[in-house]
C-alpha cells in the first residue's frame, strides 16, 4: 500500500486531489494537511519514529504559514537518505516560471505539476 501526503492550505484541492489519487490506487492511505505547520510536525514525527515516509508527497507552493520553499527547506535538514523512497512534487495554480526553476534548486524534488493533479499526471509518475 502506498502512503500519500497532500500538503495545501485549499481543502477544495486536498479533496480533489484525494479522489483523484483513489482512482488510481484504489488501495492508497492518503493524509492531507491545510497546514504546513502541522505536515512539517507530521514529518518529523515520522523521521523521529523512524517510520518510513510517504511514498508520494505533493505540496502546494503558496500557502500562508509557511510556503513551500520553506516548508521544503525544513525537510532538506533530515537526512537526505530518509527520502530514497519518497517522491516530492510541488503542486501550484502559479504560472510563475521562476518557481519552475527555483524547484530544480532542491535534490529531493522529483517534479512541478500544475493544479488540479489529473488522473493521467498520476498514473504517470507511479
Amino acid at each position: 500500500m502506498k502512503k500519500y501526503l497532500l500538503i495545501d492550505d485549499d481543502d477544495i484541492f486536498n479533496f480533489l486531489h484525494s479522489e483523484v489519487i483513489k482512482q488510481v490506487d484504489k488501495s492508497a492511505e492518503i493524509i492531507s494537511y491545510s497546514s504546513s505547520i502541522e505536515a512539517l510536525q507530521y514529518m518529523k514525527e515520522l523521521k523521529q519514529d523512524n517510520l518510513q515516509l510517504p511514498n508520494f508527497i505533493f505540496i502546494d507552493i503558496r500557502m500562508p504559514e509557511m510556503n513551500g520553499f520553506e516548508l521544503v527547506d525544513e525537510f532538506m535538514k533530515f537526512p537526505l537518505e530518509l527520502f530514497d523512497h519518497s517522491k516530492i512534487f510541488f503542486v501550484t495554480s502559479s504560472l510563475d516560471q521562476r518557481d519552475q526553476y527555483k524547484s530544480r534548486d532542491y535534490p529531493i524534488i522529483t517534479g512541478f505539476i500544475e493544479k488540479t493533479i489529473s488522473v493521467e499526471q498520476l498514473q504517470q509518475i507511479q
